[in-house]
């Protein structure tokens, strides 16, 4: 088996030998793929790098949860008065348990309409 391998080899060096132009171009063709591999890599690091570095800069450490109103009623609910959906009171005390979390702050956004005698308007309201 090792004298078999060591005539691999060696059929291998001569065959290299007696085709040098070849070889070469082989050689040649591989150190620039992979010098472009490299460089395509590297240069895509520094891109996201500096992208993310960008969005540091702007201060978007916020994160922003919504909740939104089912489509339809679940079976719970089915009967109440209102259809309670979205984030608790309990929800909003682990989101601030977080390690990471730096600062929470609760905020319900109200929209009604203000109907008045010439238009109507929508309103906003944040508390």
């Amino acid at each position: 088996m090792l004298i078999s391998f060591l005539r691999t080899i060696l059929n291998g060096f001569k065959s290299l030998m007696l085709h040098k132009l070849r070889a070469s171009l082989a050689m040649l063709g591989i150190l620039i793929g992979v010098t472009a591999v490299i460089w395509l890599v590297a240069l895509g690091e520094g891109v996201s790098y500096q992208a993310q570095q960008q969005i540091k800069d702007l201060g978007a450490t916020n994160i922003i949860i919504k909740s939104i109103k089912p489509a339809s009623a679940s079976p719970k609910s089915m009967g109440a008065f209102f259809i309670e959906y979205g984030i608790t009171r309990d929800d909003f005390e682990r989101i601030r348990t977080i390690p990471t979390v730096w600062r929470a702050v609760p905020l319900r956004d109200i929209h009604k309409e203000a109907p008045s005698a010439a238009r109507r308007t929508i309103s906003r309201s944040t508390t």
